[in-house]
């Protein structure tokens, strides 16, 4: 996508923008009928913010997390489709169906400004995006997915302007249980997922295999992938345990007859942590991660690989009950290359400290900064600070926050390929991004969160200008507001989710508005059924003008007995016609009606 700056329409202001919103959203209060809760949030630990797990209460930047569990029972088996359900985030494809290669725009910037973090290790930067992982990955084998929003160098370096993508892999718990999914639909689709997890004498698994295929509502765009994943942790006594990870897929994909396109990745991560004394936590984690793209066209094969090692340490000492300090290192060595003539190896390293105190019991303070070394192109410092106020008479927590991020050069901007010259005197493009909200929880079982953003990006590059890259003049500002609502009615049997966008300003000319809403009925101990939407406003991606379009479905499942339970969905219920992207007349449409069925096994 290119970085082009859209203003709002019609000469609106981004002030009168967040006001007709805000008007709206307290409108809607006043009615009665949107009433939300995200399922006790506020007891809930988040790991994303700070590193290492935290109440989220107490947490200053604004993050969204998602039960996978939760998603696979509502049919949302792709994380790409579950990403919509995040307020300030776009998730889809502008290449194609189901398995080609996935976008990621948070909070109105592009794929290339947010992190991508799985088991601990950063997996994507500005020479490898996210793009393969997020087409390929679904939610079967992931056990914790949350999504940071704002400028977030200060915790995680580079591309993190948007935000950061944060997952794990399933821990096992319990004692050891075995589960079969099965699916079959529309346009020659099957899915089968196997996996066992336990906790026996101290030592937690969980083991996983996934293989499925289709043909897509389109032709040339057939797709199969075969997936693993793998969980090992042991508890060492009463304040120290060790773990690894293991991800590996590899998949293909028919490119709309362009080429014939492969992905084979896989993951590694090693990690222990201990309390060392009773006021300080010690963390060492250490990944590997590799990916191979390899695309065979007509005129020839394009393919990139790239291997990354990275280590890292964390630590959190508690001075008092009112003052923490964390602070952490990191150092990581890229390996990248292509067949158009890129061969690069970099290293960087970095170090971070952050402090969060606590004024009141409702008050808490957050401030960080981080200083990175990158061999590519020079040094980067970033900060963050920000604050949460819980006003618990009222049941509100007040969050603010600004920091700063960066987008590195990507190796072919710094040394050029057979595409065209690189520059290495190319900028890191850098961001200042800020935001305010205030999460409201009307009653036990609702609960409202709104917030407003902004972002200003300065020395955007221009990878296509010739003779070579250069940093463009000017901001590239972002903004809008986002709201999510979620709740339950009727004694837990009803509950419904909201996430709703509105961007004033964006790169790449991304939909004003972007809705995704469902709900769901337990209708007995055995019977649920639910229904979906998704809006997208008019929008273009940089392109031809795309009309805005309205996706529907509907979803089920019965528990035929204790072990077995049938599961139904149907997606795009009403057969609307819509594009994914049409990139000056070389337009991609999206799938109609589709039909799926399944089983679901426990043993």
């Amino acid at each position: 996508m290119h970085n082009k700056i859209v203003k709002p329409q019609g000469g609106l202001s981004r002030r009168a923008a967040v006001a007709r919103v805000t008007w709206g959203f307290f409108s809607a209060i006043s009615v009665g009928s949107v009433k939300a809760e995200i399922d006790q949030e506020l007891e809930q630990l988040v790991v994303s913010a700070l590193r290492t797990p935290h109440d989220a209460s107490s947490i200053t930047s604004t993050v969204t997390m998602l039960d996978p569990r939760d998603l696979e029972k509502r049919g949302l088996l792709s994380l790409r489709d579950a990403l919509n359900e995040v307020p300030g985030v776009i998730s889809t494809s502008t290449g194609g169906q189901t398995g080609a290669l996935g976008s990621l725009l948070i909070r109105g910037t592009n794929t290339g400004y947010s992190q991508m973090v799985i088991d601990g290790m950063r997996v994507s930067d500005a020479s490898n995006p996210l793009g393969n992982i997020l087409g390929t990955s679904r939610v079967y084998d992931l056990g914790g997915i949350e999504v940071l929003r704002g400028a977030q160098g200060a915790i995680y370096g580079g591309e993190s302007i948007g935000g950061v993508l944060w997952m794990e892999t399933t821990r096992g718990e319990g004692d050891p249980q075995g589960s079969l999914f099965l699916e079959a639909g529309s346009f020659d689709s099957y899915t089968a997922a196997a996996s066992h997890q336990g906790k026996v004498n101290g030592l937690s698994y969980f083991l996983s295999a996934t293989y499925e295929e289709t043909e897509n509502d389109a032709p040339n765009q057939e797709f199969h992938q075969g997936s693993v994943a793998m969980r090992l942790e042991k508890l060492l006594g009463d304040n120290a345990h060790i773990g690894m990870t293991y991800r590996g897929v590899d998949s293909f994909y028919n490119n709309l007859g362009n080429s014939e396109d492969r992905v084979d990745a896989s993951l590694l991560t090693l990690y222990a942590d201990r309390q060392m004394t009773d006021s300080w936590k010690a963390r060492i984690h250490a990944g590997f991660q590799q990916e191979f793209y390899d695309s065979d066209y007509t005129g020839g094969n394009y393919g990139t690989d790239v291997r990354a090692a990275s280590i890292s340490s964390d630590h959190e000492v508690a001075r008092s009950d009112t003052l923490l300090f964390l602070t952490g290192v990191y150092a990581q060595r890229s390996d990248f290359s292509n067949t158009i003539g890129t061969d690069a190896s970099r290293d960087r390293y970095g170090v971070h400290a952050g402090l969060e105190w606590k004024t009141t019991d409702e008050w808490t303070n957050y401030a960080s900064a981080r200083w990175e070394d990158y061999d590519a192109y020079g040094k980067e410092t970033t900060w963050r600070v920000g604050s949460s106020y819980e006003a618990k008479k009222i049941n509100t927590i007040f969050r603010g926050g600004i920091g700063s991020s960066f987008r590195a050069p990507s190796y072919l901007d710094l040394f050029g390929s057979s595409f065209g010259q690189g520059n290495p005197d190319l900028k890191a493009e850098s961001a200042i991004g800020w935001d305010i909200g205030v999460e409201h929880k009307v009653s036990e079982d609702h609960t409202i969160i709104l917030t407003y953003f902004a972002n200003e990006i300065t020395d955007t590059i221009n990878s296509f200008a010739k003779p070579r890259p250069i940093n463009r003049k000017g901001d590239a500002p972002t903004g809008g507001v986002e709201l999510a609502m979620r709740g339950s009615l009727f004694r837990d049997d009803v509950n419904y989710r909201l996430a709703h966008t509105y961007l004033a300003e964006t790169l790449s000319e991304q939909p004003r508005n972007h809705l995704d809403a469902s709900v769901d009925w337990k209708l007995s101990d055995k019977l649920l059924l639910g229904a979906g939407l998704r809006l997208f406003s008019d929008h273009s991606w940089g392109g031809s003008d795309i009309n805005g379009y309205i996706l529907s479905r509907i979803y089920g499942s019965y528990q035929l007995s204790e072990n077995v339970k049938l599961h139904a969905r149907v997606e795009n219920l009403t057969n609307e016609s819509y594009l994914l992207s049409d990139f000056y007349g070389d337009a991609i449409a999206g799938s109609g009606t589709g039909i799926y069925g399944g089983v679901t096994i426990a043993w």
